[in-house]
């Protein structure tokens, strides 16, 4: 073999083995990359987070909040809201809003502040309660005209007016000063006794705590209703002609019609069509008037 064809061999061999080396090299990862992957992945980023009161269940406007409404969740640190409930400054968080009443819908994982939540006796608390549409008046009861004692807030009622009425008959002769008595509201809510909006507390001890058998019971001197505008006038209209009675309904018939009944309407009305005639009141007065058969 000459000397230029062994020449020409080995040029040829050595430019196979670089091109070898060139494709292993640029198929291969740097080792600055591959020693560091492996590092990433073993260290995720942490974002700093406290713990803060949410609404654990959807709680509607007006609802008195208990504990299994509320829990702590973990939220960004970062998010510093100044009225955001944490729990590492207020440890007894969750504790005192229970028994608060919502102000606004919250929903599940929504935050708790003291805006949304609010607490009996603050101002505004009656509104809160309030049904929207609805009005509050006040009427003073005793334990004889309030069943005893046994209404307590978020019964339902019926109220009833007794009072003097002067009967005329159809020959215009005046007839004798008869006591009348008519149901004029049926099923309303009673929002508070006194400055009660919840049933009475019953204290560890066993001798607060009602007997056997016995129920507790509320002795107060004024119960605020919820009504509708036109049956607050009719209340107000009732307390001035005679006494008003409160009659406590059963759970059962709370889902009986709310408001005036037809006495009621006769009464804040003024003008009735029934079976005796036209009845009409003037002032506490009761009018008669028949028309002939025929």
């Amino acid at each position: 073999m000459s000397p230029v064809r062994l020449i020409i061999l080995l040029v040829a061999a050595g430019a196979a083995v670089a091109a070898v080396f060139l494709v292993r090299s640029v198929q291969a990862p740097s080792p600055a990359v591959a020693s560091s992957a492996p590092a990433e992945a073993a260290k995720p980023v942490e974002i700093p987070t406290k713990q803060i009161l949410v609404a654990n269940a959807k709680i509607p406007v007006g609802k008195f909040v208990a504990a299994e409404d509320l829990r702590w969740q973990e939220w960004p640190a970062s998010a510093n809201v100044e009225s955001f409930i944490e729990q590492e400054k207020q440890p007894e968080g969750l504790e005192k809003m229970v028994g608060a009443v919502a102000r606004f819908d919250l929903v599940v994982g929504e935050p708790v502040t003291t805006s949304k939540l609010m607490h009996p006796g603050t101002a505004g608390f009656m509104a809160v309660m309030l049904t929207p549409g609805m009005r509050a008046v006040s009427v003073e009861i005793a334990a004889e005209i309030a069943a005893g004692g046994f209404i307590q807030p978020n019964d339902r009622v019926d109220v009833i007016v007794t009072r003097e009425v002067e009967t005329t008959g159809a020959n215009g002769n005046s007839g004798m000063q008869n006591i009348r008595s008519d149901l004029i509201l049926s099923n309303i809510r009673v929002l508070a006794i006194d400055a009660r909006y919840g049933a009475p507390e019953v204290e560890g001890e066993e001798e607060a705590a009602p007997q056997s058998g016995q129920g507790q019971v509320i002795i107060g001197s004024r119960a605020t209703l919820e009504l509708t505008e036109r049956d607050a006038t009719l209340l107000n209209t009732a307390k001035k002609a005679g006494e008003i009675a409160l009659t406590l309904r059963s759970i059962a018939d709370m889902q009986a019609p709310q408001g005036a009944t037809n006495a009621g309407r006769v009464y804040r009305d003024g003008v009735s069509q029934d079976a005796e005639g036209v009845r009409v009141y003037r002032y506490g007065n009761e009018t008669v008037s028949t028309a002939p058969a025929g």
